[in-house]
């Protein structure tokens, strides 16, 4: 034989399977989350220069509309300031004029003089106009230095301190809103289209061991076709629901028909929940999710099929296309 034509193959793995159950169940589901902000708000320097009176600390409650800072404020009043003399001297630069005109008239002075004091007085009320506008912009302006909160929120993060320096568009301070907090789901697309609207779910979290009474707000599609996105709202009105922790929700589905593997048999892997399956002495590795069960067995939920082998012990590690051979009883 060629020796460029050998190719080493691995012997076939010796494993102990049991088949998937396959039973009517109605046990509520339980699902592991993650409790995020209800809504969430970066608030970005509306224009350019000193940032004056943000003393805000993290957690901290702000209410809708209260001033979180200043930015500028008193480059903006001087320029306001600056505006509205102009505006006082254009106005007496104006009476003079009329006066003016009002001589050469009481004078009789001809048609030539008069038309052109007349001229200038028309250019002295143009001026006033513009102005006059200008004080009107700076007075919009000064409500634009102040950064108000758009909503009832909580500091997340702040970006800024008082006596910085900054341009417009960075970064200020981050807000959020948790009352309620959200506990998001990713689930299969069957579960989803049993949680209707305003359906009432027990959830309990790192925090809060006791369940709590929530309610579904809704549900989105996902990338993946077989799953969506489920959105359940946690009242949180003391706000010691913190966004990031874990969250099981208890969802009563009524009853099913539900795949259950043995526990042993789920393997954890780059935090996902896959199954090691044999088809016809082949490893087939199916990408699952845990939605219930008990201490020995695992309701799941996947692309699965009640006549697969679950592996409960091989002699090394499986991967995808991997030749079996199995042993003992199943």
């Amino acid at each position: 034989m060629d020796g460029q034509d050998y190719e080493p193959r691995l012997l076939p793995v010796g494993v102990r399977v049991v088949p998937i159950e396959r039973r009517l169940t109605t046990e509520p589901l339980r699902i592991e989350g993650r409790v995020a902000a209800s809504r969430a708000v970066q608030m970005k320097a509306p224009t350019s220069g000193i940032v004056r009176d943000l003393e805000v600390q993290l957690g901290s409650k702000i209410q809708k509309g209260e001033v979180i800072c200043t930015i500028g404020a008193e480059a903006q009043r001087q320029r306001a300031l600056a505006t509205q003399s102009q505006l006082h001297l254009v106005k007496a630069q104006l009476e003079e004029r009329m006066d003016g005109l009002a001589q050469v008239r009481g004078r009789g002075e001809s048609e030539e003089r008069i038309a052109s004091f007349e001229a200038k007085v028309r250019a002295g009320q143009n001026r006033v106009e513009q102005e006059t506008t200008n004080v009107k912009r700076h007075a919009l302006a000064a409500d634009l230095v102040k950064v108000r909160a758009p909503f009832d929120a909580r500091v997340a993060a702040v970006s800024s301190g008082p006596g910085a320096s900054i341009v417009s568009g960075h970064l200020l301070i981050e807000l959020v809103e948790i009352d309620p907090a959200i506990l998001v789901l990713e689930l299969p697309t069957w579960v989803a289209s049993r949680c209707k609207i305003g359906m009432a779910v027990s959830v309990t979290t790192d925090s809060h061991r006791e369940p709590l009474e929530a309610r579904v707000a809704r549900w989105a599609p996902t990338a993946n076709d077989g799953f969506r996105r489920l959105l359940i709202d946690i009242p949180n009105p003391d706000g010691t629901l913190a966004a990031g922790e874990r969250g099981v929700a208890t969802i009563d589905v009524g009853e099913r028909t539900a795949f259950f593997a043995p526990r042993v048999a789920l393997v954890r892997e780059k935090k996902a929940t896959k199954l090691h399956l044999v088809e016809h002495s082949v490893a087939r590795i199916r990408s699952v999710r845990v939605v219930g069960g008990d201490e020995t067995s695992a309701e799941v939920a996947g692309d699965l099929d009640a006549s697969q082998l679950v592996v409960l012990h091989a002699e090394r590690k499986l991967e995808e296309s991997c030749e079996v051979v199995i042993r003992g009883d199943h």
